[in-house]
């Protein structure tokens, strides 16, 4: 079988993974399962489609293991397991932020995993309870913030067979009885029934920001709720920084794998005056022997990192704030200050992997669009300098703009990925998407390009081929040297699918490792 690719093993795995952030936890004794909820939080999404953040978890109570997983455009608000059928009724909405109510009344079979919507408008569903009669009672919210947000309407339901119950059942607007409290919508003991249920074994993991692999076949990850982890090659938690705030963005091993450099993300709280410093001006190597700090380094504002094979490393200013750009010897001294304009595109920085050089993109340039360039270290002949190479835009006469991303430098070629938009006739019908293009050194000469509809994740491969990963969960396998698609394959977790958000490549090891946003490192294989 050609481009194979395999989940070999799962770090970071644990029981209730699937569902981020928990906000509710209920053990269903009669058959066999727990029902959880949570929050994945936010990922930006560009193409077709929406990110559903919240789910639905069925675990079976014994093993833990996922049975079903469902996504919920709402959040989760309650749930009420049926006395004696295999169903679950989960309520589910939110404030819409301007004037109106949202949600729906979820009705899972246990068994099937089918699922179906029981409201015939969309109201936020605030409460059920099964009646001993048999009717579903639930505590519905107004239409509208002028009713309130901590009140609702009461309403039971009678269905003749609840495992046959139509879609759109309820009509909210039968809801004319007086308003009574809400409470709590969620449980607030979830937690530590998670706990109990792992014995102790649960704890709270997120987004897998960025990833390395060393040489020597350890992992470096970075997070929303830690600073940098190592695993060991069999897999092993070596060890952790927990996220001094809210977690890392960015990690670059050096060459020798003795290190690693790291970027930060919003702020934390001084332990002595209590106020919050801004993390994302830091930028720290860490020792991946045992995590210790070895080096520090504040910028002005946030920094973005170019970063080349042999160890030379820049910090470029991306935030509102201009200052030199630093750059580092392989030795990881200072060795030069240069003059650059802050990069103020919303986009991240242009990561390149494998490079011979440090590339950057500045802009604009001579056609007033931005320009991919590279600096190139200081030497015997003479100090650092600065090279325009070519515009981001591989097509001047085409409509489309794209965005820049991930990228990977092979032998006379960069393949880089981004985001993408193409206008319509009208703002409705403008097309986003993802492009990956192969260009040629140094002159940028573009040899092929793919495109697609798909939200891009991130990029990897080196001169055989390339891997694309997109936060669907599907990875496409291209060929370097044409852009043929080899193969596509899903990545899944327990048989369900999961939303990667970074990956790195191996070719010595013919190893591709994904990490999602929900904490997760998927270790793969992949065989030609």
């Amino acid at each position: 079988m050609p481009d194979q690719l395999t989940v070999r093993r799962i770090l970071g795995d644990q029981p209730f993974a699937e569902i981020g952030r928990p906000v509710w936890a209920v053990t269903d004794e009669r058959h066999g399962c727990v029902i959880a909820a949570g929050d994945l939080g936010h990922v930006m999404w560009r193409g077709t489609g929406h990110w559903p953040a919240h789910r639905i978890g069925v675990y079976e109570a014994d093993t833990l293991r996922p049975r079903h997983v469902v996504a919920s455009r709402y959040s989760v608000c309650a749930i009420e397991p049926h006395p004696e059928l295999p169903l679950v009724a989960v309520g589910t909405g939110r404030y819409d932020g301007s004037w109106d109510f949202e949600g729906q009344l979820l009705l899972l079979h246990l068994e099937t995993g089918c699922v179906t919507n029981l409201l015939s408008k969309t109201r936020q569903v605030r409460h059920l309870r099964w009646l001993e009669d048999g009717r579903l009672a639930m505590l519905l919210s107004p239409e509208d913030k002028d009713g309130g947000f901590r009140k609702g309407f009461e309403l039971a339901v009678a269905v003749d067979d609840w495992l046959s119950a139509p879609a759109g059942l309820v009509d909210p607007d039968e809801a004319r009885h007086p308003m009574v409290e809400s409470g709590l919508l969620y449980d607030p003991h979830v937690r530590d029934t998670l706990a109990r249920l792992t014995e102790d074994r649960w704890r709270r993991r997120a987004e897998v920001r960025d990833l390395a692999v060393p040489a020597d076949g350890r992992v470096l990850a970075t997070g929303r709720h830690t600073d940098l982890e190592c695993w060991d090659p069999s897999g092993t938690l070596r060890w952790t920084l927990p996220a001094d705030g809210e977690g890392s963005v960015r990690v670059e091993a050096a060459p020798d794998g003795e290190s690693a450099w790291v970027t930060y993300q919003g702020y934390r709280r001084d332990e002595v005056t209590g106020r919050l410093v801004d993390r994302a001006t830091t930028v720290q190597r860490i020792s991946t022997t045992d995590g210790g700090v070895v080096d520090s380094v504040d910028v002005p504002s946030a920094p973005a990192l170019c970063a080349a094979d042999e160890g030379w490393l820049a910090l470029r200013p991306q935030g509102r704030d201009p200052h030199a750009t630093l750059l580092f010897a392989p030795t990881h001294q200072e060795a030069a200050r240069l003059d650059l304009a802050p990069g103020r595109s919303n986009s991240p920085a242009l990561r390149v992997r494998h490079s011979a050089r440090l590339l950057y993109v500045d802009g604009p340039g001579p056609d007033d669009s931005p320009w991919i360039h590279t600096i190139d270290p200081p030497d015997a002949r003479g100090p650092a300098t600065l090279h325009p190479l070519f515009p981001l835009r591989w097509d001047p006469a085409s409509t489309l703009q794209p965005w820049y991303g991930p990228a990977v430098e092979l032998t006379d070629t960069l393949i880089h990925a981004g985001r993408t938009y193409e206008p319509g006739a009208t703002y409705a019908e403008g097309r986003e998407g993802t492009y990956v293009v192969s260009r040629r050194l140094p002159d940028g000469e573009p040899r092929w390009v793919h495109r697609t509809d798909k939200p891009l994740a991130d990029l990897d491969g080196d001169e055989r081929r390339t891997y694309v990963v997109y936060l669907t969960g599907e990875v496409e396998i291209l060929d370097s040297a044409t852009g043929e698609v080899r193969a596509r394959h899903t990545l899944r977790a327990h048989g369900h699918p999961v939303t990667p958000l970074s990956a790195a490549y191996r070719a010595d090891q013919q190893r591709l490792v994904v990490g999602t946003v929900d904490g997760r490192i998927l270790d793969c294989t992949v065989l030609d």
